[in-house]
């Protein structure tokens, strides 16, 4: 999609300010920049003015996915807020002629501390009624809580500290084993006509819905007055920036029920049983039978 500057910086902004999705990883839960902290207003200003940065990076192969695009903002974020200064971005780490695994961020603090960093922003919807990870599923249904972090807790950040990595980090003029940390964000989502849930370890409480293609008329009779937009990628984050005459009201978006959902849709929400805007997932009907 052709995003505005606008979105962009919207999209800078909520990256930069959202604390982390789980408890108990390498880093912590701190968001990278407080709202009050004055770099996230100076970074948004110089931004503004002089955008070509940050749209060179959104425009890197395959920035049209959601995870690669939430990686050019943390990239951004790092440099241009923080103040830090990235290394080396992908490091790739082989052994024996062959590739084991990469690191997504080696970076210099401005007190001259190294760190590594992986970064991952998913969406899991809650697929049955349990709070463990496995309970949580991503909208393809591709992945599931557990999988992401056990890989990223168990494989990709301890990568760093092993003798394999070495040499790829004196690339970069790093000798001693960096510093690591887990930026892992995102929201969680549970069913429309379940109660609100907590995943395990997880920070606050799921803060979207999700609904069968099946149960969404029943959504639109219940909550006549709400209003909807529709996320299309890689902007999935945060609430909603664009024009108001993509909003359509609830039963605008009834005349479209028809039309079969064919993969998971995400969509903005306003007057569905909140006071504020709410990211709801629409899935097809047969939705979470291929989960592994």
């Amino acid at each position: 999609m052709n995003a505005s500057v606008e979105q962009w910086l919207a999209a800078l902004r909520w990256v930069m300010t959202q604390p982390g999705l789980l408890t108990g990883l390498a880093g912590g839960t701190a968001p990278l920049l407080e709202e009050d902290d004055p770099r996230l207003g100076q970074m948004l200003d110089r931004t503004g003015r002089d955008p070509s940065g940050l749209l060179e990076l959104l425009a890197a192969p395959r920035s049209h996915k959601v995870g690669i695009a939430f990686e050019a903002l943390v990239h951004w974020g790092i440099e241009c807020g923080l103040g830090h200064t990235v290394l080396g971005r992908d490091v790739q780490i082989q052994s024996e002629r062959r590739t084991v695994g990469a690191l997504d961020v080696v970076l210099r603090r401005d007190d001259g501390i190294v760190e590594h960093w992986e970064l991952a922003y998913k969406l899991f919807l809650q697929s049955r009624p349990a709070v463990e990870w496995s309970s949580w599923l991503g909208p393809g249904e591709r992945d599931r809580l557990d999988t992401k972090v056990n890989r990223m807790r168990n494989h990709q950040s301890p990568l760093s500290g092993r003798t394999v990595a070495k040499p790829a980090l004196e690339t970069l003029g790093v000798i001693d084993e960096p510093v690591r940390r887990v930026v892992l964000q995102g929201v969680l989502f549970t069913p429309w006509t379940a109660p609100v849930a907590r995943a395990q370890g997880a920070r606050s409480d799921a803060a979207g819905r999700w609904v069968r293609e099946g149960d969404l008329s029943h959504v639109m009779k219940q909550w006549p007055e709400s209003r909807w937009v529709r996320r299309l990628k890689p902007l999935w984050f945060g609430p909603w920036v664009g024009p108001a005459h993509d909003i359509c009201s609830a039963s605008e978006r009834l005349k479209h029920l028809k039309e079969p959902v064919r993969r998971a849709q995400l969509w903005s929400v306003w007057g569905a049983g909140q006071d504020t805007e709410q990211l709801w997932f629409v899935v097809p009907q047969q939705w979470g039978s291929r989960a592994r």
